[in-house]
């Protein structure tokens, strides 16, 4: 009975990705001047998030840049104890999905949050931020009352 070889490395392995973001520059530019910037359908209004060049619902590609409103609704979270290997100097993490105008839905992580503080239905607030190496990124924060 023969069985497939099997390779195993203990080396680490460092990946770059670079990926084209010519259809959606205008969402990292505003990233990066602090607006989250979403695309809404010239033809029939539709916000959409992530943005899109072409509308899902009535499918013209004629568009527009508009800012969201920050203040959403915290729909689920949940902690993330055992990181994957990209995240593996980060302590445990709260990820989160909450709902924002126009029934968008956007999945962040949920920073300063203790557990026992929140639930489905709190307010979040979406804020923008810029890694040490220069990349936008964003995350939900809660009220400062929790």
């Amino acid at each position: 009975m023969s069985s497939d070889p099997v390779l195993h490395s203990r080396r680490s392995l460092t990946l770059r990705f670079d990926i084209p973001i010519s259809h959606t520059r205008e969402f990292w530019d505003g990233l990066k001047e602090g607006k989250f910037l979403v695309t809404r359908c010239k033809k029939c209004g539709n916000i959409s998030f992530p943005p899109q060049s072409d509308c899902p619902r009535c499918m013209s590609n004629e568009h527009e840049w508009v800012e969201l409103k920050r203040e959403g609704k915290l729909l689920t979270y949940t902690l993330v104890q055992v990181t994957p290997a990209s995240f593996v100097d980060n302590d445990p993490y709260i990820v989160a999905i909450a709902e924002f105008q126009g029934g968008i839905k956007i999945l962040a992580w949920l920073e300063g949050a203790k557990l026992d503080k929140i639930g489905p239905g709190i307010q979040v607030r979406l804020e923008t931020r810029v890694s040490k190496e220069g990349n936008p990124y964003y995350v939900f924060t809660l009220p400062q009352s929790l």
